[in-house]
């Protein structure tokens, strides 16, 4: 299962940005409000006036009305929500800002428009589609993507102080320096928002991840195994496809800890786990269950001899010998292979691996047995 073994770096980031994506788009409450009260005053103003332009902005209020709300539907409607790849997030986040710079521009003209004339009541709705703009953009939301609330709160705020600043009045002049002041408030407000919702994710993410792994190998713990067992049986099988798990148990690793120490044991064991991580293929997972013992999923196994050649290729990586401190110590991996169906699903599959690695720890070193099926492993050509 993705996720579970070794996550760079880059791709956390890239987990993180999905995440934020699916947050900017629940921000339904922000976007119907605005958007509503931009078509609403919009339409207002342009049935006061009756200037042809008005009448333009307000046809182009339901243009972007449409598209806001069109692409939340979308988002949703597409899973974007359950399953999003980055590429797909990027795209969503360009789409949602190109939605949000609509209705920037369209306020910005309203006010534009507003401010040239003498309605002093349209220029005060103008002035608080403005504000409603910017304090919907800025919620917690939308300012998990920055740029986007920066972006849309500099154009609506820009648009209406640079009409107070050309008014001849000079307490328009006043207000529009505010809204200038305003305005880097409001950019520190996203920057800083943005920082804290970043660093929350990150840490959530943190913390999730060392519940579900070991910390001397950085491997998946057993509790994660087994749910990821849990869900590739489940999905495995609905898909008709086979699937193995290995149970690995080292042979005479307490004796390296008797003999050098358990500072060096902590150390072969994060050398081991680093080889077999390196033996699968991607999609496989490798977890340490506790102590000296192991466990792989490889999935989907097509063949028996896929998941005995899996086992021969783990004994051979896990015996080469490990230098230490200056030190070359050997050790051989025991490992019994579960078939599934044949020898059952999820944690009953786990349980048949791991009585067939006692089979081969009592049959040698670096041995491999498999668990009895209920019936015969069909064989392909």
């Amino acid at each position: 299962m993705p996720g579970l073994n070794s996550i760079p770096s880059p791709l956390r980031s890239e987990r993180i940005h999905t995440d934020l994506v699916r947050l900017l788009y629940t921000a339904l409450p922000q976007v119907a409000s605005v958007t509503i009260g931009v078509v609403v005053g919009a339409w207002l103003m342009a049935w006061r006036t009756g200037s042809g332009w008005d009448w333009l902005l307000a046809w182009l209020s339901i243009v972007m009305a449409v598209i806001r709300l069109g692409l939340l539907a979308a988002f949703y409607q597409s899973g974007a929500d359950k399953d999003l790849s980055p590429a797909a997030a990027r795209r969503w986040e360009c789409a949602y800002g190109a939605g949000s710079l609509l209705m920037a521009a369209v306020i910005a003209g309203m006010s534009l428009r507003a401010l040239s004339g003498a309605d002093a009541g349209v220029q005060l709705l103008c002035l608080g589609l403005t504000m409603a703009s910017c304090a919907g953009q800025s919620s917690t939301r939308v300012a998990c993507r920055a740029w986007i609330p920066i972006s849309t709160g500099s154009v609506v705020l820009v648009a209406f102080a640079a009409g107070c600043l050309l008014h001849p009045d000079t307490s328009y002049q006043i207000v529009g320096g505010l809204l200038l002041l305003y305005g880097y408030s409001h950019i520190e407000a996203c920057r800083h928002g943005a920082q804290t919702i970043v660093a929350l994710h990150r840490a959530q993410r943190s913390l999730a991840r060392r519940a579900a792994h070991d910390d001397l190998t950085g491997l998946p713990n057993r509790a994660a195994f087994r749910e990821c067992l849990s869900k590739a049986s489940e999905h495995l099988t609905r898909h008709r496809q086979k699937y193995a798990v290995l149970a690995l148990d080292l042979d005479g690793f307490k004796h390296v800890n008797d003999a050098y120490g358990h500072a060096m044991g902590d150390e072969l064991l994060r050398q081991i786990a680093h080889r077999m991580r390196h033996a699968l293929r991607e999609g496989d997972v490798v977890a340490r269950l506790g102590g000296d013992e192991f466990a792989v999923l490889q999935m989907p196994a097509t063949e028996r001899e896929a998941a005995v050649r899996l086992a021969e290729r783990l004994i051979a990586e896990v015996s080469v010998p490990y230098c230490i401190e200056g030190r070359s110590i050997g050790i051989n991996v025991s490992v019994g292979i579960a078939l599934a169906p044949e020898c059952g699903d999820g944690e009953a599959l786990l349980r048949a691996a791991d009585e067939a690695s006692y089979e081969a720890k009592r049959a040698g070193k670096g041995l491999y047995r498999l668990a009895s099926p209920s019936r015969q492993w069909p064989l392909t050509a």
